[in-house]
């Protein structure tokens, strides 16, 4: 949630500089996520200076003495507080003068510590945008809003896309039905084709010609129906009734 509502201050975080205030668990998956974006500058300061080395040997961070890190505020674009300090370690007037010395230049300040670390002051401050615990809840729920439509709209998809390959798989299921059909067809167009060049005696070619085409003709007027109602039976939930029928009366049991 934070990656994000800093995505709507900064246009690129790769020159962006990071400072965690606080080195602990929370500061580090932050920093994690941030990196992931694209931050490349990440500096860590902790009241334990060996803490502090930890998480920036871990992050390929720099360290900043405690002490020392209010007067570098200014270099600072992203400022994330999660110490576990009783009171503000920063206030307006440190992000005031840090201001100042980045010539307005705004600061996005992100203060995950309970109780607060920045002096929620600081807000009103042109250039400043703070955001804490409660900031964050309201974005996460609406990402989550967000992530429930978008995901609404993928499950219809996702069903659509299913009926559409469940019409294709069925429609597959039938080509050796219907291929079954042409070629029982034509060989009973052969067959009588071949009982009518008996009684007829020799033919011409043009006899030949029409002969067959009248056939073939008639084969596929014949076949027009079953296939039809075939293809028809594939796209319907129940029609393997249907097929199970045509199958029967063609005698196709035995050409699966």
């Amino acid at each position: 949630a934070a990656v994000e509502i800093a995505r709507r201050i900064f246009d690129d975080f790769h020159t962006k500089r990071i400072l965690l205030i606080g080195a602990g668990k929370m500061s580090e998956l932050a920093a994690r996520h941030f990196r992931r974006a694209g931050c490349e500058k990440l500096y860590v300061t902790n009241r334990t200076r060996a803490r502090a080395e930890e998480l920036a040997g871990a992050l390929a961070g720099e360290v900043i003495g405690y002490e020392a890190f209010p007067a570098r505020l200014h270099e600072m674009d992203i400022v994330l507080t999660s110490s576990g300090a009783p009171d503000y370690v920063l206030r307006k007037e440190d992000l005031r003068q840090a201001l100042r010395r980045r010539q307005h230049r705004p600061v996005y300040v992100i203060d995950i510590a309970v109780p607060r670390n920045v002096d929620p002051a600081a807000n009103d401050l042109d250039g400043v945008t703070l955001v804490d615990i409660d900031d964050l809840g309201r974005e996460i729920e609406e990402n989550r809003k967000a992530r429930s439509r978008e995901a609404g709209q993928a499950e219809s998809i996702i069903d659509e896309e299913i009926s559409r390959l469940l019409e294709r798989f069925r429609a597959r299921s039938v080509a050796p039905t219907i291929v079954s059909l042409q070629e029982q067809l034509e060989a009973l167009s052969r067959a009588e084709l071949e009982k009518l060049r008996a009684r007829l005696g020799p033919l011409n070619p043009e006899q030949e010609q029409a002969i067959e085409t009248y056939t073939r003709s008639l084969m596929n007027k014949i076949a027009h129906g079953p296939i039809t109602e075939l293809r028809r039976a594939a796209a319907s939930p129940h029609g393997e009734y249907t097929i199970a029928l045509i199958r029967r009366l063609f005698r196709l049991e035995s050409n699966s």
